[in-house]
Formats: structure tokens, C-alpha cells, sequence
């Protein structure tokens, strides 16, 4: 198993070399086809609001996304010029709103072995941007931090298990990093730190590894007053861990809304890159 296709979405144009410095190392060390796609958004309003707002306002917007659009798009070439593998550009000529933005995202997302995004902000318009992509578009995510650099994510690989699916999908859907990782840790978080006290507690999953020829090491951590997003970020900070490997919403999205929850956690305050699946 490896990624063949890669896709980038790029955002922002002050992120373009952050993610891009990410994107290459991996697409090279795969030899994989790199894909780049920008969506630009037309205005973030409701019907109601938006009937309001002068059309030449809201013609100003859309060609400040459109500028933006070619700027990330320049970005990307300048970028790929001399790598090793194939690339391409997947141009977007007209806007995209509200729900349609996503749409456009996450259509092109289900063509790519494993897609890679930037970390985004509460005040999205498409809500929690980067859960969406991952929900809707049924494949292996990589979610960059917004600040900070990162190169090649295959030093220590940090792995959130609660034996849950969707830990289970994405720790095999990630087996290309663990195959490459120079160590991979399974944590376990619960109310106590002795293994016979917490359920699924990774020792299975890790000789399943084994089978892959990758060596994992089962850490079981005691959470205390941290929860398990907390715990997760806190032990891969500590453990200078290059790439964090979780599920995507065990639980209902409402439910994390209303009490927290790993997912929200994570995706709110990382600082290492992130893989998720659902």
C-alpha cells in the first residue's frame, strides 16, 4: 500500500510555502502525482444579508478571491518547477458559496490516495472546514498546522488508540507513514495508567503492525484532568512527535459541540501535523 495520488488544497496565499513544504517531500518520497486546487468563495452571506449588500461590494470581494486564487496558483508553479515527480493545477474560474465550496473541495478530494490541508479557523464559512473535508470526502487527511514549518513527518509517529473504527481506519489507512517512521508509539488515554484497567489497549493492534513490518510501542497514559485531546497533543509536544495519526469524530458532531471532545481538540490547537480518517 502507498499514496500514488496526492492532493494539495491550498487555501491561502500566505500558506503556500508551508504547505508546500510538506506536500513535495512526501509526494517525492512516494512518488506520488501531486495535485494542487484552489476553491475561491463568493461573499459569506445569508440570502437575506447578501440582497442587502451594493453588488458593487460584492463584486470587490470576488475579485480580491479571484486575485488571491491567481497568487496561490502562482504559488504552486513556482513551487513544483523542479521536483521529481508529476504535478498539476486544478483551476477554478468562477466562485464557489456557501454549501457548493465544499462541494467543489471534497469533489476533488475523492480522487487522491491521501489529501493534505491547512489547519483553518472557527470562522470558516463552511463551518469547521477541515472536519467537513475529512467527513465528506471519505479519504485519508493531513492537516497542516497554520504556524510553524515542516519537512519530512517520518521521525516519531504518534498514534491515538481507543480501539474505536475510526481509530482503526485511520491507523491502517496511515501505513505508509508508520512503514517509514523511524518509531511509531500507539497511546492509549483513560482514568488509569495500567493497561489491565483500559479496554482496547493497542497490544492487538501493534502485533497487527508487526505483520506490516512496522515496530510499534504501546504507551498507556493515565489522562487525569487533561482530556484525550489534551493528553494526545501534550505527549506528541513532549516526545518532539513528527505526525499525529487520530480518528475523526468517535463520537456525534453535537455531542462535541455541546461537552468537547478529542476531534475539536485537536483540530482547534494543534502543533504537529495531524492524519485523520473516518
Amino acid at each position: 500500500m502507498s499514496y500514488k495520488t496526492i492532493a494539495v488544497y491550498l487555501a491561502r496565499r500566505e500558506n503556500v510555502e508551508s504547505m508546500m513544504g510538506v506536500a513535495i517531500p512526501l509526494a517525492e518520497s512516494f512518488e506520488a502525482h501531486l495535485s494542487g486546487f484552489h476553491v475561491a468563495s463568493a461573499v459569506p452571506m445569508t440570502t437575506t444579508i447578501s440582497a442587502q449588500v451594493p453588488p458593487k461590494v460584492a463584486q470587490q470581494y470576488v475579485d480580491l478571491m479571484l486575485e488571491d486564487a491567481k497568487a496561490i496558483a502562482a504559488g504552486f508553479a513556482d513551487s513544483v518547477k523542479s521536483i521529481s515527480v508529476p504535478s498539476e493545477w486544478r483551476e477554478y474560474k468562477e466562485p464557489f458559496s456557501d454549501v457548493s465550496l465544499l462541494h467543489a473541495i471534497t469533489e476533488q478530494a475523492r480522487c487522491a490516495d491521501l489529501v493534505i490541508i491547512g489547519q483553518t479557523q472557527s470562522e470558516q464559512r463552511v463551518g469547521e472546514l477541515a472536519a467537513d473535508i475529512i467527513l465528506g470526502a471519505g479519504r485519508p487527511v493531513l492537516i497542516v498546522p497554520q504556524q510553524g514549518k515542516f519537512g519530512a513527518i517520518f521521525g516519531l509517529v504518534v498514534i491515538g488508540w481507543d480501539g474505536s473504527r475510526e481509530a482503526a481506519r485511520a491507523a491502517f489507512d496511515a501505513l505508509p507513514f508508520l512503514k517509514q517512521a523511524d518509531a511509531v508509539k500507539i497511546i492509549t488515554v483513560g482514568e488509569s495508567g495500567d493497561a489491565k484497567n483500559i479496554p482496547n489497549n493497542g497490544s492487538e493492534f501493534a502485533k497487527s503492525l508487526a505483520r506490516h513490518g512496522v515496530n510499534a510501542e504501546v504507551v498507556m497514559l493515565k489522562s487525569g484532568d487533561e482530556s484525550a485531546g489534551e493528553a494526545l497533543l501534550t505527549y506528541t509536544s513532549d516526545q518532539d512527535g513528527d505526525l499525529l495519526v487520530m480518528g475523526c469524530y468517535g463520537h456525534s458532531r453535537l455531542r462535541e459541540y455541546l461537552f468537547g471532545g478529542a476531534t475539536r481538540y485537536v483540530l482547534k490547537n494543534m502543533i504537529t501535523p495531524t492524519f485523520m480518517s473516518n
